[in-house]
């Protein structure tokens, strides 16, 4: 009786040992794979290419190779909001003002189409441009506003938009453009079909370039104080935005990394790639907090929720049992980030600030675009004269970055 209550315990131990053996070879720097989205998103008919979240996180959008962008509540069960059709080609891109009542898409059509959310709840076409890009459009920015749309694509044109002015500026990057990031308000980052990044002032200046990567830069993400690079070369970097050197290499990925974003506190980076993980990095340490994979996926694009609950990643899948799988993983971070009422006192301050400024410098600008004189003892200040391209819709207004 005792030796057979000795064999029983013998098991359970083996057991419990070859569990904890399971567990440690399963987890990366204390932290577990999950192999099991939260949700899968999505009715596309073809891969799904973007993914974009909305500033105040109530709608998630998803573009795909079905020419279609579907639209979806962003609510804890995601449910299916309206598909947006009028493209003629891949949804390559898509951006969402602060509040979610502006919704831009962009696709391989060369197209660039502005939604607006109506009193009916409902996204309908509010303009459309065909003549901005002559060939796909790879990456969109849209201001908090929705004023001030910034779009990029294979023609190797970053084209900044004014849509109140009706205006358009454009930064000839002359090169393949994979994607762009603002960093503030006048200076723009770009990634392109080579391995360095470079910052561009609204005219049209480089001002500096991130040199690391030895393959393609393919995405790039910035908060101000730090820049993010993704690139083919398996490897993303962390860079000081102002002094241009790295920060930490991220290591860990076994395929290209297709895109990267920074976490609404600024403190994680989240990474997607061809090798079908999704990955969470500490920006500060650069150690790896956790993984997602999608089973015989591609990940395209990766974007956060604004409260860090959820990773979205839309992914692609070759074939299960013959057949092909497409749409946006929702993954649960177990993180969770809420302003707090300095935060946003601080905010509010920072735009009032910004937007005095934006007063005494335009104090002097007639409304035919040119400076005039202003009624005072001392000359208004005048911006200085934008040097490059400009296109309008309508009038011959030059383009005014205005305060968002």
């Amino acid at each position: 009786m005792y030796m057979g209550i000795f064999e029983v315990m013998q098991k359970i131990i083996a057991f419990i040992v070859s569990l904890l053996c399971f567990l440690v070879c399963n987890t990366n720097l204390g932290y577990a794979q999950n192999d099991v989205s939260y949700v899968t998103l999505g009715s596309h008919t073809d891969d799904v290419e973007s993914v974009a979240v909305s500033g105040n996180g109530d709608f998630v959008a998803t573009g795909s190779w079905d020419n279609t962008v579907q639209v979806f509540k962003g609510d804890s069960t995601f449910p299916y909001f309206q598909t947006l059709t009028g493209h003629r080609a891949a949804v390559s891109a898509l951006g969402f003002s602060g509040n979610g009542d502006i919704l831009v898409t962009g696709g391989n059509d060369f197209k660039l189409m502005v939604w607006s959310k109506t009193d009916a709840d409902k996204y309908t076409l509010k303009k459309e441009f065909n003549n901005v890009h002559s060939a796909g459009i790879n990456s969109i920015v849209v201001g908090p506003s929705g004023n001030m749309v910034y779009s990029a694509g294979d023609d190797g044109r970053i084209v900044i938009h004014n849509q109140r002015s009706n205006s358009k500026w454009v930064i000839n990057n002359k090169i393949p453009t994979n994607c762009i990031a603002l960093k503030g308000r006048s200076y723009v980052l770009c990634a392109d079909e080579s391995a360095v990044v470079k910052l561009y002032d609204i005219n049209g200046n480089k001002l500096k370039e991130y040199k690391g990567h030895k393959d393609v830069v393919n995405s790039v993400a910035c908060n101000g104080r730090y820049v993010v690079t993704g690139s083919s070369d398996k490897t993303a970097i962390v860079w000081d935005a102002f002094s241009g050197k790295q920060k930490s290499v991220l290591v860990g990925h076994k395929w290209k990394i297709n895109s990267v974003t920074i976490s609404t506190d600024g403190k994680y980076v989240i990474t997607g790639s061809s090798d079908g993980m999704t990955k969470i990095w500490n920006l500060e340490t650069g150690e790896l907090v956790d993984s997602y994979a999608e089973q015989n996926g591609k990940v395209r694009q990766v974007t956060m929720s604004k409260d860090m609950r959820y990773v979205f990643s839309a992914f692609q899948v070759d074939s299960i049992e013959n057949q092909p799988t497409y749409g946006l993983s929702v993954w649960k971070t177990g993180m969770k980030f809420e302003f707090s009422n300095t935060d946003i006192a601080k905010q509010l301050k920072r735009m009032e600030k910004q937007r005095k400024l934006s007063g005494s410098h335009n104090a002097g600008v007639s409304r035919s675009g040119g400076f005039g004189t202003a009624n005072q003892s001392k000359p208004e200040p005048v911006k200085p004269e934008l040097k490059g391209e400009i296109i309008t819709d309508t009038d011959e207004i030059q383009i005014t970055i205005e305060d968002e």
